[in-house]
């Protein structure tokens, strides 16, 4: 595994990858696996699902590089470093859906030889993402299959949990939310983890995502999380249909049975709509936020969807 932030839309941005460095040469390489993240889109929490899918395919033969990009904003570099994310104040169009889709076609573009294929996986509001992405010629040609995993790509408003978030979470935080992550990050750190710890165990979170949920509760990270999350509720509402129909071939959709973002509903009504969509309905009862709790069963499972394209 290799990390480091590098530019990108004039933001520092948190890269990690397995197989292959983002800057090492690709002329050897016919097909590579990039990962969008969902919200909050911090690298770090992908750690061991990216690791365990490489592994996957590597014994496959098959040697993908696998690279995971978060999202603009959501992972401050190390405070040693002379490059600071922009503050969200003044830069709303650098931090919203409309940014972060100019931040990937630009990891794209500057990274990704035009020879290479990609295997695009898009968690959450990152299938939302690779949807517009695909608007891009440059882009499209480029790919071979997008992994929609528990996709936020309609209606997020009218889900449960996005009822919850507009009706509960963001009145709570826009008048508390950033003083509450202030004093929290005024404890010594100690007590942070402590805390951590404790949420964790009662969530059955591995204890090796400590320092990646430390990062997420600083309040110049936390507010962006909050920002770019709004902006998917007006912004994410009826399915792009046309969109959908004219890529059918390059998409191939995974829903969970207990989503409070993506109903099961959803998925039915997908299939009606689109009779020959590649649509699968997961069985292993992993949640949408599979990072946290199953990784290595989603690998597994989206190693197979590569393995087959």
């Amino acid at each position: 595994m290799q990390e480091a932030f590098v530019n990108l839309n004039g933001i520092p941005t948190h890269i990690i990858t397995w197989g292959k460095w983002i800057e090492e040469s690709l002329n050897d390489v016919q097909e590579l696996v990039i990962c969008i993240t969902g919200n909050p889109g911090l690298p770090g929490f992908y750690t061991e699902f990216g690791g365990a899918l490489q592994q996957e395919l590597s014994s496959d033969g098959q040697n993908l590089p696998v690279w995971v990009i978060g999202h603009a904003g959501h992972d401050d570099p190390p405070e040693a470093s002379i490059r600071e994310v922009p503050q969200l104040s003044g830069n709303e169009e650098l931090f919203n859906l409309g940014g972060q889709i100019a931040h990937k076609i630009d990891f794209i573009k500057k990274y990704v030889p035009r020879h290479v294929k990609i295997h695009l996986i898009g968690h959450s509001i990152g299938a939302w993402m690779i949807l517009q992405l695909l608007k891009e010629q440059e882009i499209r040609d480029r790919i071979k299959k997008c992994y929609m995993l528990f996709p936020t790509v309609e209606r997020m408003m009218e889900s449960p949990n996005g009822w919850l978030f507009t009706k509960v979470v963001m009145p709570l935080y826009s008048v508390f939310g950033y003083v509450f992550f202030k004093l929290f990050n005024w404890l010594p750190v100690w007590i942070r983890i402590f805390l951590i710890q404790i949420y964790f165990l009662i969530f059955a979170i591995p204890n090796h995502y400590i320092g990646t949920a430390l990062k997420y509760t600083k309040p110049s990270v936390a507010e962006k999380v909050v920002f770019l999350a709004d902006d998917e509720m007006g912004r994410v509402r009826g399915l792009q249909r046309d969109l959908v129909e004219e890529h059918l071939h390059l998409l191939k959709f995974y829903y969970g049975t207990t989503d409070g973002w993506v109903p099961v509903s959803y998925y039915n009504q997908l299939k009606l709509d689109f009779p020959q969509v590649d649509a699968q309905l997961d069985s292993k009862g992993i949640a949408h936020a599979f990072v946290l709790r199953h990784s290595k069963p989603m690998a597994s499972i989206v190693s197979k969807m590569i393995q087959q394209n």
